[in-house]
């Protein structure tokens, strides 16, 4: 990554050799792409029906939500912390009416009911087309539950068919890792070309509160880790980190996904039941470092434009916050556009999104990182919890 950043920075080529220098990194995105609707729906499938009950499943889904919303509570309030005690808004003097924010339609006012039918997977083929992750999610759990309460011959087939899949995407997964040291070089190449030298050295001190909040939530991730999960700090590092290196070059929770479901199973050691159903569940609703960054990012405009909370207005960003992380798609650059929605909740223009515009590509990689390392520090809670470790009984 270093070695990408260097030499996008001081080394100057011709566009052509460029697109020759960036192509094994768009290779490297194009296999995990290949390979998410299929491993996502098998993996799922099989982790639900892995659990070989109801009441099992039960456990695992009342455990594992409330430790969702925990543990996104927890990284909005280290962010709007972080955000007060340094005010990085008020150091920042621009016209406020200058600012130019990104327009899409996707920013629809939607009602809670209609939230809640955009989650069903009425059309499988069009959910599959538009890698809407989260009705997918939804249909691999209607499907391994299925698996689950109906034992048929079919049904053997169709898990049989499942795991086919799946070994078939572990596999491309596996030919992609091979090339990730040059394919990571690649996309920081891509990276730092396309924000420029520029986008590194302004806006300081609201970057340095973003990642100063990301990496107290990575401390509390490793705290987690290890008196909840019972892991060693280091070696649990070094088991995520090729997961960490691909998060953090595609900026993609969904892209990483096959990797962390790799990770999971030959690294942690984790049962399918239980990585089958945290990882996708997690890469779909678990977006911690996204929820901190927003809340950073909320309160930083709402100290460029002057306007101060009140604590009503304070606990509505933080319940609006945690409704839209977990609604928040695993694509890079969504944040930015799930955000307006956020400020719009607490009154700030929407075109304040234009000052942040510039530096949110480096921001966009590093929660990223974190919100994968989430995933996998769930899956290792998850396994501790379904899979306590035998005692040794003493002779």
């Amino acid at each position: 990554m270093i070695l990408g950043s260097v030499f996008a920075l001081y080394i100057p080529v011709s566009e052509g050799v460029q697109e020759w220098i960036i192509l094994p990194g768009d290779v490297f995105i194009a296999l995990l792409k290949m390979v998410i609707v299929p491993l996502v729906l098998s993996s799922v499938i099989l982790g639900i029906a892995a659990a070989g009950s109801l009441d099992k499943l039960e456990s695992m889904g009342v455990r594992l939500v409330p430790y969702f919303v925990l543990t996104t509570a927890v990284a909005i309030t280290i962010g709007m912390s972080v955000a007060s005690l340094v005010e990085p808004g008020k150091a920042i003097a621009t016209d406020t009416e200058a600012l130019q924010a990104p327009t899409s339609e996707t920013l629809n006012d939607l009602s809670i009911p209609d939230r809640i039918m955009n989650i069903i997977p009425v059309n499988p083929l069009e959910a599959q087309l538009n890698k809407n992750m989260l009705q997918l999610v939804i249909l691999g759990v209607i499907v391994g539950i299925a698996l689950i309460v109906i034992q048929t011959k079919p049904a053997k087939t169709f898990r049989d068919i499942c795991e086919f899949t799946q070994d078939a995407c572990m596999m491309v997964v596996g030919l992609a890792m091979w090339m990730a040291p040059v394919a990571v070089f690649s996309l920081m190449v891509k990276a730092i070309g396309d924000m420029g030298a520029e986008a590194l050295s302004g806006m300081g001190l609201y970057m340095a509160c973003v990642l100063g909040g990301l990496a107290c939530m990575f401390l509390v991730y490793l705290l987690i880790a290890t008196f909840v999960a019972g892991r060693n700090p280091v070696t649990f590092l070094a088991d995520i980190r090729a997961a960490q290196m691909v998060a953090f070059s595609t900026s993609s929770s969904a892209a990483t996904m096959p990797v962390s479901l790799s990770v999971a199973e030959e690294n942690l050691k984790t049962h399918e039941d239980v990585r089958g159903f945290v990882i996708p569940l997690g890469a779909t609703i678990n977006m911690d470092g996204t929820a901190l960054y927003q809340a950073t990012a909320a309160l930083f405009l709402c100290q460029v434009y002057g306007i101060d909370l009140s604590m009503s207005e304070t606990v509505l960003l933080l319940l609006t916050t945690i409704g839209a992380s977990i609604g928040t798609p695993a694509m890079p650059g969504v944040g930015l556009i799930v955000l307006a929605t956020i400020l719009g909740s607490i009154g700030v223009p929407p075109a304040g999104i234009g000052l942040i515009l510039g530096v949110d590509r480096l921001l966009d990689m590093c929660r990223t990182t974190i919100n994968v390392t989430g995933d996998l520090t769930a899956t290792a809670v998850m396994q501790r919890w379904m899979h306590p470790p035998k005692k040794n009984k003493s002779t």
